[in-house]
């Protein structure tokens, strides 16, 4: 055999998610492509143990090696243009299958995942996420040398934007985490996958929030926002093994929501830095709100929103213009009551 002369750019992966309906099984029908343009791919190799045994002499034996493919927690991150085909991974950490997702200042996370359950698809609760590579001569993908991660659920999730790049276009990045093994060298033949569409139906971009009434920092409004992002983080964990599959999946800690914003400096923004000096302990300073309207209610008023919010750091920044960097976090009405602290929609 001789060596191939064909080398591959990283672009050419595509990347596709489905929601599962049972537990250590991936579902691979009706995937959606997202539009991805980079792949931190997951740990392969599993447990493996390295130490000399007693007895065994100065050097590593070959028959004291041990490793298992599985029990074992795998992190894949991607990032990409943000378009309404990922609205699933904002359905898995969020735990809300609704149009606009909400989550409750009691929040806590849904019935724990544990094998034999059947799940309902539509609520995004696990996600087959599938990779595939390029072939040679062809634009379509590999049919045999798929990647394939079950079980994965979103820990983390951003949106950012930049009024300088790309006009205010949004990017989003998340990381999954599963505990099942990776599948390679999968025949991606069955799969069947529906294109992502770039168009302007399908990505946001700040330049879509408009009136600057509906652009909100801790209860002040009117600002101008030059970059901003905003953070969800829900994470995970893996408990008990049959097989290499695990046997519950939970959420654990805290569900956490924080957003940064570079703002121009003016008569409104000056406030924050007053703000900020004045916050007062066990007590909300008020409202973050970036959309296009008081309280994002359908697709169509794309943000967030927060009901109530504290600043965790507010200070000038020198560009080619006076600017305030505004750091804030997501606060709960109380951990007894339902009212909804944080709204979201694309």
């Amino acid at each position: 055999m001789a060596i191939s002369s064909v080398a591959f750019s990283p672009k050419e992966f595509r990347v596709a998610i489905q929601a599962q309906t049972v537990l250590g099984t991936a579902k691979t029908d009706g995937m959606q492509e997202i539009n991805v343009d980079s792949i931190t791919h997951g740990t392969l190799g599993g447990n493996n143990n390295y130490d000399l045994k007693s007895g065994g002499g100065r050097i590593l034996q070959d028959e004291h090696y041990y490793h298992d493919n599985s029990g074992y927690v795998s992190e894949i991150s991607i990032s990409g243009t943000y378009g309404t085909e990922s609205a699933a991974l904002i359905e898995n950490i969020t735990g809300d299958a609704s149009e606009v997702w909400t989550v409750a200042s009691n929040y806590e996370p849904s019935t724990n995942i544990k094998t034999g359950n059947t799940l309902t698809p539509g609520n995004s609760e696990l996600l087959t996420l599938a990779i595939m590579p390029p072939r040679s001569g062809s634009t379509t993908p590999s049919t045999s040398d798929g990647i394939l991660y079950k079980d994965c659920v979103v820990t983390s999730f951003s949106w950012s934007g930049d009024m300088g790049t790309n006009g205010g276009l949004v990017t989003f990045s998340a990381t999954l985490k599963t505990y099942s093994p990776v599948a390679l060298e999968q025949n991606a033949s069955g799969y069947t996958i529906a294109a992502y569409t770039m168009n302007a139906a399908q990505t946001i971009s700040m330049s879509d929030w408009k009136g600057p009434e509906n652009r909100i920092v801790c209860g002040q409004a009117d600002l101008l926002v030059n970059s901003f992002t905003f953070n969800l983080e829900n994470d995970a964990i893996f408990l008990g093994r049959t097989g290499d599959v695990c046997e519950v999946v939970t959420r654990s800690g805290e569900f956490s929501s924080t957003a940064d914003f570079n703002v121009k400096y003016d008569d409104e923004s000056a406030d924050l830095l007053n703000m900020f000096q004045s916050s007062t302990t066990g007590q909300s300073t008020g409202a973050t709100n970036m959309s296009n309207a008081g309280t994002p209610a359908t697709g169509a008023d794309w943000g967030f929103q927060y009901a109530g919010s504290v600043f965790t750091n507010v200070a000038l920044s020198e560009g080619d213009i006076m600017n305030i960097d505004v750091s804030v976090k997501m606060v709960g009405a109380g951990n007894g009551t339902s009212t909804t602290c944080l709204t979201i929609a694309d």
